[in-house]
């Protein structure tokens, strides 16, 4: 089950990115609580505080008792931690988000999934084990969420698997997933046959080849139809220039002589 450890808090009032960075600054950690049942809130907890509780954590579902000081009155929340932003350069923690919920209500959240022991199929067959899931939807009360589902995959065969309907779930919890859903699967190893790519795959010189004369050829036969087109045209120019031989007979002019004399 979820551990549940204590956590102190105080309401926080001041807003702004220069005054939360002062915060930071003091080793005081920004965030906020959300519910169903009640309003958000800003808050500030100790920085080395919310560290050493993420530490010791055995899952990613950390249950807290969380301690509320607002102006001196202190109220007792239980609530979970939901979402934490990490700097992405420096080991400190940035922001916190906790959802409130209540002992009496359940509560659904996501579980890691993890495989006991080593599969038959891939200790004596060489087959490898894939993770389809490496979470469960789950639904219980807060005192019933498990930090882990644990499977036995130890009986699995190469191509055998374990669905989410076989898996027992942990007393007063409730699997959300489709029962059929696999989560664990053995599968074959792969050989070298598999590994090497088969011969005649694309890209072999003898079909680069193949096709690089097909279309040097298609490109020569284009060509000679417009040396053809050429030749065509020159004798085609010819009668053009005889065009003018045929205007000589204006030289007759000579023959219209006679006529003059009379």
């Amino acid at each position: 089950m979820a551990k549940q450890v204590k956590l102190n808090a105080k309401v926080r009032t001041v807003a702004g990115k220069g005054k939360v960075k002062q915060l930071r600054d003091q080793g005081i950690t920004p965030g906020i609580v959300y519910g169903a049942h009640t309003k958000p809130f800003s808050i500030t907890v100790n920085a080395r505080e919310l560290g050493e509780v993420l530490h010791h954590a055995t899952g990613e579902n950390v249950l807290v008792d969380l301690a509320v000081d607002e102006n001196g009155k202190t109220s007792n929340r239980l609530a979970l931690i939901q979402e934490v932003q990490h700097h992405p350069f420096a080991d400190t923690i940035l922001h916190v988000d906790l959802h409130e919920v209540l002992a009496t209500e359940k509560l659904r959240t996501k579980v890691p999934v993890r495989p006991l022991g080593e599969p038959a199929g891939v200790k004596t067959g060489g087959g490898v084990l894939e993770f389809i899931l490496r979470e469960l939807h789950v639904e219980c009360l807060p005192k019933d969420l498990p930090d882990v589902v644990e499977v036995n995959v130890e009986k699995l065969e190469i191509g055998q698997s374990i669905h989410v309907g076989e898996i027992v779930p942990p007393t007063g919890v409730t699997f959300l997933d489709d029962k059929g859903q696999p989560v664990f699967l053995v599968v074959a190893p792969i050989t070298e046959e598999e590994a090497t790519p088969a011969a005649g795959a694309p890209g072999e010189p003898e079909v680069i080849g193949a096709k690089k004369e097909e279309g040097e050829a298609a490109a020569e036969g284009e060509a000679k139809p417009a040396a053809g087109k050429t030749e065509a045209g020159k004798a085609e120019a010819k009668p053009a220039a005889g065009a003018k031989a045929e205007s000589k007979p204006a030289a007759g002019k000579a023959e219209a002589k006679p006529a003059a004399k009379k």
